[in-house]
């Protein structure tokens, strides 16, 4: 592959050897991976959405109840923006048009958890059958805590707040314009997440490099293991693309998929900016619930995963 080639090059270029050599060839090329994924992905699904711009999902969903509404909060979830603050406005917007409450908390956990670029990268990290655990896993958290948090009736916890006019007729787009806001849309997602991966790829890459195997087996196993998962990652504030190299470190050096995993899901799925945002819409009863729900959630996942697999 040409990456693996180029990043061969450049590790034979600068004469490396040993721990050092394998840290910057797994810097080199999984970041070159990663942006490929990303520019091809992001650019194809940016395309497709805008045929389904907010005030579209917004009414689509409006509709819908029970069991249906859920799952499809969930599915489009997956096919919206890359990190939980950025999914916030969608989540306003669906609460300002009055979209039934257990829907717009299904989509608020799975969105962040669960993105179509996450899906590609990761079978390269844990395989297609686990990618396609992760994402069953992620979309029963979000449909799940929706469904609790309704029914024990935490709707009541939502703040009055200006939601602006959601009604507006918006003229249909041209292909080219189409083609257009999904470069633009492209590049800015891009530009906001690489500093994010290349980090994320750099941690990543330290760990592979030079952290032996015998300290991720001995301090990160066992079923504290997922509990210290959650707990370090709800206060990292990143996307799950910026996590994913990292854990595919962690996991090359012993550590548990369901902790790995875990850990993942928290890092994007739950973060202290993004209850910061929330509490313009929520009381902190709300958030609070909120958070521990869908951290529930995955502490099960992670668990169930560790003892399966």
């Amino acid at each position: 592959m040409v990456f693996e080639q180029f990043a061969t090059y450049v590790v034979n270029a600068l004469g490396l050897t040993g721990s050092l050599r394998a840290a910057v060839h797994f810097w080199v090329y999984d970041t070159l991976k990663i942006t490929a994924l990303l520019v091809a992905v992001i650019f194809g699904v940016g395309y497709l959405r805008t045929y389904f711009p907010p005030e579209k999902i917004k009414a689509y969903l409006a509709g819908k109840r029970a069991i249906t509404g859920y799952f499809l909060a969930a599915l489009l979830g997956i096919v919206s923006p890359f990190c939980s603050c950025s999914t916030i406005p969608i989540f306003l917007g669906m609460v300002g048009a009055g979209i039934p409450f257990g829907i717009t908390m299904t989509f608020l956990a799975v969105s962040p958890m669960i993105n179509e670029a996450a899906l590609v990268v990761l079978p390269g990290v844990v395989g297609l059958k686990l990618t396609a655990l992760y994402a069953v896993s992620g979309i029963g958290i979000g449909m799940t805590s929706g469904y609790v948090l309704n029914k024990a009736g935490f709707d009541k916890y939502i703040k009055e707040f200006d939601f602006g006019e959601s009604d507006v007729d918006i003229e249909e787009p041209t292909r080219k314009e189409r083609a257009r806001q999904a470069y633009v849309e492209a590049k800015d997602i891009i530009t906001d997440i690489m500093p994010y991966v290349v980090v994320g790829v750099g941690l990543g890459a330290a760990i592979h490099g030079f952290v032996p195997q015998q300290v991720v087996s001995a301090y990160l196993s066992g079923p504290f293991g997922v509990v210290g998962a959650v707990a370090v990652g709800v206060p990292i504030y990143t996307n799950i693309l910026g996590v994913i190299p990292v854990v595919e470190s962690l996991i090359g050096k012993g550590l548990p998929i369901g902790t790995g995993l875990a850990f993942m899901m928290s890092v994007a799925a739950l973060s202290l900016p993004q209850f910061m945002i929330l509490k313009k819409v929520m009381k902190k009863e709300l958030i609070v619930s909120f958070a521990v729900t869908v951290a529930s959630g995955i502490l099960v996942i992670g668990l169930l995963f560790n003892l399966i697999i």
